[in-house]
C-alpha cells in the first residue's frame, strides 16, 4: 500500500527477454574465450499496470523481493525491499524524492556516417514497402536481436560476478522493452559478453572514438561468431563533455555501424534503460527532438539533454523518423520472427505470484497465516 491506500498491480511475465540461442561469453585470466549456453532460470521480470487504471504502467523485478516502479497520474513511484527486513517489507516512495546522483545536464552523441559504412547506407536507402501497405507493415511485430557487451570496469563494479551482471542487464532490458512496446518492437537478448580479463577495444574519454572502435570490433570479430541485429556496449568509462551515450543514426541492421555505447552511470536501472532506449532510437533512424516535437507525457525519449528524470514516450517526430527508416531496406533484419524462450519456470510456492500449476499463491508463510487461499 502507499499513503494508506492499497495499490494492486496486474502484472504479466515478460517472456521475450532471451532468444532460444542465447549465449554467454567471458574470458579466462589468460584471455581464452569461454562461451556457454546457460539455461535461463529464475525468470522474474514483469510488465503491467495498476488495477482499474489503464493509463498507468509498472515494471517489476520479482527476484529477492520486489524492485521496480509504477506510474500513476503522471507520478513515478519506486518500490524496493527494505534492506534490513526479512524480504517481506518494502519501501514505496516517489521517484523525485531520491537523492540525485548528479544533476549536471548530460548529452548524447550521434554519428551520421563513418568510413566504409557510408557507401552501403546510400546503396540501400530506397523504399522497400509499397506505400499502400504502410499501415499493415507498421502493425507487424518486430524483433531486435541484441548482443550486450560489458566492459571490464562494469564487470568489476558488479563484484566480478557474471550472475550479477546478467541480472543487471535483464532488469535494464525489461525497461527497454516497455518503452518499445509502443512501436511493436521486442528487444531480445541473443548474447551477453563480459570482458572479464581486459577490454577488447580501446575505450577512452572520447565517445566518438570508443563507438567507432566498438563498431569495428563488432564487424571484424563478433559477427564472425555470433549473428545479431545490433550490439550495445555498457561501459564504466566517463566520457568527455558529459556524454552518457552515443550511436550511429540509421545504423540498425548494418554490419558496420549497428552499435551504441552506453555509460553505466546510475544505480537506477530505469535511467540506464532510458539511455539505451535513446541510443537504439538513433540506430532506428530517430534524430534528437527539437522544440517543436511533442509527446503526451514529458519528457520525451529522444530529447538531446538527459537529466535525472527518466522519459516516458517517443515524440511525434521520433515516430515519423522511425516510420521513414523502416520503410527502407535498411531495417529488414528486425522483421524476421526470431525464436524466443517461452520460459515457464517451476512454480515457486510462497512468492506471491500465481504460476503454472498453482491455483493460488498468497505469499510467504507469515502472510498466509492471515491471508489464506
Amino acid at each position: 500500500e502507499y499513503m494508506g491506500e492499497p495499490v494492486i498491480l496486474n502484472l504479466e511475465k515478460n517472456k521475450r527477454l532471451f532468444s532460444k540461442d542465447y549465449t554467454e561469453t567471458h574470458y579466462s585470466p589468460d584471455g581464452r574465450e569461454i562461451t556457454t549456453s546457460p539455461p535461463v532460470q529464475d525468470h522474474c521480470y514483469y510488465h503491467g499496470h495498476i488495477q482499474n487504471d489503464a493509463d498507468s504502467n509498472a515494471v517489476i523485478k520479482a527476484c529477492d523481493g520486489l524492485n521496480g516502479y509504477f506510474k500513476n497520474n503522471g507520478e513515478m513511484y519506486i518500490i524496493e525491499p527494505l534492506k534490513l527486513s526479512d524480504g517481506e517489507a518494502h519501501a514505496v516512495f516517489k521517484y523525485e524524492s531520491l537523492e540525485k546522483e548528479d544533476e549536471t545536464p548530460k548529452t548524447c552523441g550521434v554519428i551520421h556516417y563513418f568510413g566504409e559504412s557510408d557507401e552501403p547506407i546510400k546503396k540501400t536507402s530506397k523504399l522497400f514497402v509499397n506505400p499502400e501497405k504502410e499501415e499493415e507493415y507498421f502493425g507487424i511485430e518486430k524483433y531486435i536481436e541484441l548482443y550486450m557487451v560489458i566492459d571490464n570496469l562494469v564487470y568489476r563494479k558488479y563484484s566480478r560476478s557474471i550472475g550479477k551482471v546478467r541480472m543487471r542487464i535483464s532488469e535494464i532490458l525489461n525497461y527497454v522493452n516497455l518503452y518499445y512496446q509502443a512501436l511493436d518492437i521486442h528487444v531480445l537478448l541473443v548474447g551477453l559478453e563480459v570482458w572479464s580479463d581486459e577490454d577488447k577495444i580501446l575505450i577512452n574519454g572520447s565517445s566518438i572514438d570508443s563507438a567507432k572502435s566498438f563498431a569495428k570490433w563488432r564487424y571484424s570479430d563478433l559477427l564472425k561468431r555470433k549473428m545479431n541485429d545490433n550490439a550495445q556496449l555498457l561501459t564504466g568509462i566517463h566520457f568527455d563533455a558529459g556524454v552518457l551515450g552515443i550511436a550511429f543514426i540509421g545504423g540498425m541492421c548494418n554490419d558496420f555501424i549497428s552499435v551504441g555505447v552506453v555509460q553505466d552511470n546510475s544505480i537506477q536501472a530505469v535511467l540506464i534503460a532510458a539511455i539505451m532506449t535513446h541510443e537504439l532510437g538513433h540506430n532506428l533512424g530517430m534524430n534528437h527532438d527539437t522544440d517543436s516535437c511533442t509527446c503526451n507525457t514529458g519528457p520525451c525519449i529522444m530529447k538531446a539533454a538527459l537529466d535525472f528524470n527518466p522519459p516516458y514516450q517517443f515524440s511525434d517526430c521520433s515516430y515519423q523518423d522511425y516510420q521513414n527508416f523502416i520503410m527502407t531496406e535498411n531495417a529488414q533484419c528486425i522483421l524476421n520472427d526470431t525464436l524466443t524462450t517461452d520460459i515457464v519456470p517451476t512454480a515457486i510456492c510462497g512468492n506471491g505470484f500465481v504460476e503454472e500449476g498453482e491455483e493460488c499463491d498468497c505469499g510467504p508463510s507469515k502472510v498466509c497465516r492471515f491471508r489464506q487461499c
